[in-house]
């Protein structure tokens, strides 16, 4: 017995060491989430989100800025640095024009910086696509997911898609762990209570973030083609287009219709991720 007691325990503490950033990002997105709604403050609460994809990516890469004049994954930590300040921004101006001008600033940060952060005008005319179409991919998901009421349910369902997909389409095991951070940050942020949608800015960010990264590093759609990798990047959007055509459907589920209809429809987006990487080169 006290073997297997042993080795019981040894295997949990490896996967809870496997699978620290994303718990780390649970933990700090509930406990201030619980915070904000105890203390009824109003930035405590548009702040967890955005701190514990922050906290839970500095996990993974252990460094909290990056100097390095290659992009990696270690770039997506000061990121949600950013996101986080910006979604701050928007909680303190308010839903209507504060979130427009956050939804855009978020878009044209994320271009520039998953672009390789240019500093002169050559760089930027040489990276304008890539800066384009992260920013493109940014402000869709954040038009999605943080433009009226905050919804973590769809929130959280963007990146469990993400992560599941990019783990079908057998991605290096980092990438499903990064996409799990700011999924893990939105089911904490269930503890929320009713808030604008600008609350969900910085995780929405962060995750088309992820998959934007995921694209440029190992996709082929910089490289004018397509792949796997770059179809489960793109299966949460996938997933959201189809939760109210599901949710229409399952109204006979009563009051668990909504987490149904999630689950419908993110595994149809994984399916679909999966039958690509059947199909296509990764």
């Amino acid at each position: 017995m006290p073997i297997h007691f042993e080795l019981g325990n040894a295997t949990l503490l490896a996967y809870g060491h496997e699978f620290r950033g994303p718990l780390i990002a649970f933990a700090v997105a509930l406990a201030l989430a619980l915070a904000g709604r105890f203390l009824r403050i109003g930035l405590v609460a548009a702040a967890a989100g955005g701190a514990g994809v922050l906290a839970g990516w500095y996990a993974i890469s252990g460094r909290l800025w990056v100097t390095s004049p290659h992009l990696s994954v270690d770039d997506l930590t000061p990121l949600a640095g950013a996101m986080l300040l910006i979604g701050l921004l928007c909680a303190r101006l308010g839903p209507g024009r504060g979130a427009s001008i956050g939804m855009l600033l978020a878009a044209a940060f994320a271009g520039w910086w998953l672009s390789g952060a240019p500093m002169h005008l050559a760089g930027l005319r040489a990276d304008w696509p890539i800066a384009l179409g992260v920013a493109a991919a940014v402000l869709l998901f954040a038009r999605l997911l943080a433009a009226s009421m905050l919804e973590p349910l769809r929130l959280a369902l963007a990146g469990l898609t993400m992560a599941a997909s990019l783990h079908v389409v057998a991605a290096p095991p980092v990438w499903a762990l990064l996409a799990l951070v700011p999924a893990l940050a939105a089911v904490a942020m269930l503890a929320l209570p009713a808030m604008p949608g600008p609350v969900a800015l910085p995780v929405a960010a962060d995750t088309a973030a992820v998959g934007s990264l995921a694209v440029i590093a190992i996709g082929r759609f910089t490289r004018l083609g397509v792949g796997s990798i770059d179809v489960a990047a793109l299966s949460p959007l996938l997933a959201l287009w189809l939760v109210p055509h599901v949710a229409a459907r399952l109204r006979v589920a009563g009051r668990a219709a909504p987490v149904v209809a999630c689950v419908v429809a993110g595994a149809i987006a994984v399916a679909a991720a999966w039958g690509a990487h059947r199909a296509l080169p990764r």
